[in-house]
C-alpha cells in the first residue's frame, strides 16, 4: 500500500488542519492510500514536547511580549534562538526509524521544526523521498528556509518573492495556500446556513478565540452581547467546556448561541456577516475562503501580528486597538456597503478554497519532481 507521511506539531490546530485537509483530499481521491499525520514532538520525546510546547504556551499567556521579541531576532538571523539543529540531533534518530518503517512516497511538514529534521536527513542521504513543505503563516520566517526542501507551499503569491530573498529558487515554490479541509470549496448560501444552524436572518457576528485559547473571547462576547444595537452573536468554544457552560448561563440583551466541538465551521462562517478573531494563519485561510469580513483583536505578537499586516495591507480585515472600539468598527461596516463588496471582492482574490485540492493535483501531474511516480498516484 503506498502512503503519504505528515509532521506537525500540536500547537494550536493550525498545523494538525493543514496536514488533514490534505489527507483527506488523497483520501477522497485514493481510498487505499495510507496517510499517517505525525505529532513530531510528542512522537520524538513526549518530555521534549512538555518543554517546547509548554514554554511556548506559558510565554504566549503570561509574557507574549517575550516570544514577540524572539520572533523578531530570529527573523533578523540571531542564531541563539535558531533551535532547528538542536531538535535535529534529537529527533534524527526516531524520525528515521518511522520512516523506514512506514517507507511513504512523499513526507508533507507542515510545521517549521519537522522541516529542518527532514531536511537535514535530506542532506545525509537517510531521506530519499520527496519533501513538500506548507507554509502556515501569512508570512516568511527563516525558521522554514532549509536547502533540501522540494518543495515550498505558499499561503499567497504575495509570499513568491519574499521567500525568494531567503535563497529558495522559483522552482521550488508553488503558491497554492493554506490546504483547507472539502466543507469550504462550495460556499454556502447564508440563508440556508442559518436556518440549518437554528438562528435568526439578523445580522450575525461570529466570535472566535483562535486555536491556541488564548485572548479576552469572553469579555468580547459579553461586549457584543450587550451592544446597543440589533445583533446576533454566534462563538464556538471547542472544547473548552467551562467557558461553554459559562456563556449558556450568561444573560445578556442580544442572542448568542454557542456551539462546542464542530466540524462544520465553514456553515457558521457561511451564516455569519463578520468575524471577530485572533488571525491564526489557518482561520485566516479559511475566513479568506469565506469571503466574511475580519475584525482583528489582539493579535498575538509574532505569526499573528505579520498575519495582521498581511490582512490589513490588502484590505480584507479591520483591526480595533481594544474591545471598547469594537462595537463602534461594527456600526460602520454594517451602514458602508462600499467596503464590504471591498473586502468580499479582495478576499475571493485572496482566497484559496481549492489549495488541498490543487496540491493533490500537483503530487499527481508535477513532472519536474515526479512526485505523482513516487508517490504511486499513476
Amino acid at each position: 500500500m503506498k502512503s503519504v507521511l505528515f509532521f506537525s506539531v500540536s500547537i494550536g490546530a493550525g498545523h494538525d488542519l493543514a496536514a488533514q485537509a490534505v489527507a483527506q483530499e488523497i483520501i477522497h481521491r485514493y481510498e487505499h492510500c495510507q496517510t499517517k499525520i505525525v505529532d513530531t514532538f510528542r512522537y520524538i520525546n513526549p518530555v521534549l514536547n512538555r518543554v517546547i510546547v509548554g514554554s511556548y504556551m506559558e510565554s504566549l499567556k503570561f509574557n507574549p511580549k517575550i516570544w514577540g521579541y524572539l520572533y523578531k531576532q530570529a527573523e533578523q538571523g540571531d542564531k541563539f534562538v535558531d533551535l532547528s539543529s538542536i531538535i535535529s540531533k534529537i529527533g534524527s534518530t526516531k524520525t528515521e526509524n518511522l520512516i523506514n518503517e512506514l517507507d511513504p512516497q512523499v513526507v508533507v511538514c507542515t510545521h517549521a521544526f519537522p522541516t529542518g529534521i527532514l531536511s537535514a536527513m535530506k542532506a545525509k542521504g537517510k531521506l530519499k523521498v520527496p519533501l513538500v513543505v506548507i507554509l502556515t503563516d501569512y508570512t516568511v520566517h527563516p525558521f522554514w528556509i532549509h536547502e533540501h526542501v522540494d518543495k515550498y507551499v505558499l499561503p499567497c503569491a504575495e509570499l513568491k518573492y519574499e521567500i525568494m530573498e531567503y535563497g529558495v529558487p522559483e522552482e521550488k515554490i508553488m503558491p497554492t495556500g493554506i490546504p483547507l479541509r472539502r466543507q469550504f470549496i462550495e460556499r454556502l448560501n447564508k440563508a440556508e446556513a442559518r436556518h440549518n444552524l437554528g438562528l435568526d436572518d439578523k445580522t450575525t457576528v461570529l466570535a472566535m478565540g483562535g486555536g491556541l485559547g488564548l485572548g479576552e473571547i469572553e469579555n468580547i462576547i459579553k461586549t457584543l452581547g450587550n451592544a446597543d444595537m440589533d445583533l446576533q452573536i454566534v462563538t464556538v468554544t471547542g472544547k473548552n467546556d467551562r467557558l461553554r457552560t459559562k456563556l449558556q448561563l450568561t444573560s445578556m440583551k442580544n442572542k448568542v448561541k454557542v456551539f462546542g466541538f464542530i466540524d462544520n465551521i465553514s456553515e457558521v462562517m457561511a451564516a455569519s456577516d463578520f468575524i471577530v478573531t485572533k488571525p491564526g494563519g489557518l482561520t485566516t485561510a479559511e475566513v479568506l475562503a469565506e469571503g466574511l469580513p475580519m475584525i482583528i483583536v489582539d493579535p498575538l505578537p509574532g505569526q499573528e501580528d505579520r498575519n495582521s499586516e498581511f490582512l490589513l495591507n490588502n484590505g480584507v480585515a479591520v483591526k480595533v486597538r481594544s474591545i471598547r472600539h469594537l462595537i463602534p468598527q461594527i456600526k460602520y461596516l454594517v451602514t458602508n456597503e462600499t467596503r464590504l463588496k471591498q473586502i468580499r471582492e479582495m478576499a475571493s482574490v485572496i482566497g484559496k478554497p481549492r489549495a488541498a485540492v490543487e496540491l493533490v493535483d500537483y503530487l499527481e501531474t508535477a513532472k519536474e519532481t515526479r512526485l505523482a511516480e513516487k508517490a504511486g498516484f499513476r
